[in-house]
């Protein structure tokens, strides 16, 4: 901003030779000064203007500069504006206390030194500036990120009507690959099957690329939001070591896993997880010639469970190791054995992670094979109630709403009528954010449902529930719930105590309400 751009401030005196004096003292060419020579003429006409300083006489009749300041910091256009006081009257400690409490930033004893008044006056319009200067970059600030936040949308929709135009015909054409490719409609020679098996093997990389593109978009513009749970590590190892077992195996591999005794539960999204680990797996397989070994493995450490994916392949660079989880990288490669990736599946992963609240890291040594490990935090229930809140709450402008917190216990239901109130909950929800999770009370198992609404709009959710579970059923059920509303103000800093406090409340809470009969 130029220093010769006009700023206004406000002289206050029932003197007019007073206000002629300073007018003349403090004239400049980029400053327009403004006069008023009582109280009420000064606060009618500070409501039209951006005033920089306002230099307030305290001695005027009608009302002084003391109750002029006090009016000043009632209201809301006028209780920032900086005031000096001009005075004649005496230099007691008590009385300049006084003004100060008023709402004064300075002082000026007449007579008045034109030296001291034109340095203090330059010191606020200097603040002024700044202020303006701010002001202006933050607009502008904000006018770029909804420009970039407009594009970040108009890619979205690129990619998911790019996608779903792609795939409707890749589909198509895979089918019929396959079908030709696997002889039902005619006999083909070899040269055939290797041209169709070569188109197969590309469309199915370009699937591929579509499904990572789409994944990476949805979790780059914040679309993609965690459904942390109670995770068994054991239990997706085994999974993955079994969807893999084949393709090692074809390729010469060993696929083990590594699961330390007693590993306890981890916590956070599962479907998220998984990905993480067949992305890291796939890797481990493309780059791992026949005779090598791919060891998934977890153990407790001292803040969490380590998770690691080791191989004993080539190894990566250290050139290479530094661009490793950038999109579209693509490392070298040499001889590996499995297809060429995306170069979009260490960038998922390591945002997934991060997700999380870990760190997807690598160690490697060319020659010596990769490691790649993070950290997830132990499960208990505390800290799924604290993650639950914050994940369902995180979306931006959500904390300027009410939330509610229901804690349903469906009693001894039988399991299709417990998978019936799931499904009941999820098809009730009214807004995006809504959420449920499954969790633990005293053993037996319970549902948090997270709610983007008062307690008004929590009691009709739950009337709506209890009319759809009772409707075309002739089961007898019994479920009890109990409710807190949350206080927008903790949920950004909820801490672990919290969310157990909360969650013990609710706990209580289930003696005292009425049930769903």
């Amino acid at each position: 901003m130029s220093s010769s751009e006009v700023l206004k401030i406000m002289l206050v005196d029932d003197r007019p030779e007073n206000l002629k004096s300073l007018k003349q003292l403090l004239d400049r060419p980029d400053l327009e000064i403004l006069t008023a020579d009582s109280g009420n003429e000064a606060l009618g006409m500070m409501l039209d203007h951006d005033l920089a300083l306002v230099l307030l006489d305290v001695q005027m009749p009608e009302m002084d500069g003391f109750e002029v300041a006090e009016l000043m910091r009632r209201n809301v256009r006028t209780r920032e504006i900086p005031i000096i006081f001009v005075t004649a009257i005496n230099k007691e400690r008590r009385h300049i206390f006084s003004g100060y409490e008023a709402g004064a930033v300075d002082y000026i004893f007449k007579p008045v030194d034109p030296f001291i008044i034109r340095s203090k006056v330059n010191v606020f319009l200097e603040i002024k500036r700044n202020h303006q200067v701010r002001a202006r970059l933050v607009s502008e600030l904000n006018q770029a990120n909804n420009r970039l936040q407009e594009i970040s949308d108009r890619k979205s929709d690129f990619l998911s009507a790019a996608s779903h135009e792609l795939r409707t015909p890749l589909t198509v054409i895979k089918e019929y690959t396959s079908l030709v490719l696997e002889e039902i409609v005619g006999p083909l020679n070899d040269e055939q099957k290797a041209c169709l098996t070569s188109s197969l093997r590309n469309c199915n990389r370009l699937a591929d690329l579509v499904n990572d593109l789409l994944d990476l978009d949805s979790i780059e513009s914040g679309y993609s939001h965690l459904k942390r749970e109670r995770v068994d590590l054991g239990g997706v190892a085994e999974n993955i070591r079994r969807d893999f077992s084949k393709q090692c195996k074809n390729a010469g591999q060993i696929l083990q896993v590594d699961l330390a005794d007693e590993l306890p539960a981890v916590l956070g999204d599962t479907g998220m997880l998984t990905q993480v680990l067949v992305n890291l797996v796939g890797n481990a397989c493309k780059f791992t010639p026949a005779g090598g070994k791919i060891l998934i493995r977890a153990e407790v450490q001292e803040s969490g469970v380590g998770v690691e994916v080791l191989d004993n392949g080539p190894g990566i660079s250290q050139q290479d190791q530094v661009r490793v989880f950038e999109k579209f990288s693509q490392l070298n490669r040499g001889s590996a054995p499995g297809p060429q990736g995306t170069g979009l599946g260490l960038p998922i992963s390591h945002k997934i992670i991060e997700m999380h609240g870990g760190e997807l890291e690598l160690e490697s040594e060319e020659g010596s094979g990769s490691k790649f490990h993070f950290l997830l935090p132990v499960y208990d229930v505390a800290g799924h109630v604290r993650e639950f809140i914050s994940d369902g709450t995180t979306a931006e402008g959500s904390l300027a709403h009410e939330w509610t917190l229901v804690l349903l216990k469906p009693g001894n239901m039988e399991q299709d009528l417990a998978q019936k109130l799931a499904r009941e909950i999820e098809r009730l929800f009214r807004q995006g954010e809504d959420r449920s999770s499954e969790v633990l009370l005293d053993g037996e198992a319970c549902l948090l449902v997270l709610l983007r609404t008062d307690r008004r709009g929590t009691a009709s959710f739950l009337s709506r529930l209890e009319k759809h579970l009772a409707k075309g059923s002739d089961d007898d059920f019994n479920l009890t719930y109990a409710v807190k509303n949350l206080d927008p103000k903790n949920i950004a800093s909820l801490s672990t105590d919290l969310s157990d406090l909360i969650f013990h409340q609710l706990g209580r809470a289930l003696a005292e309400v009425r049930s769903i009969q």
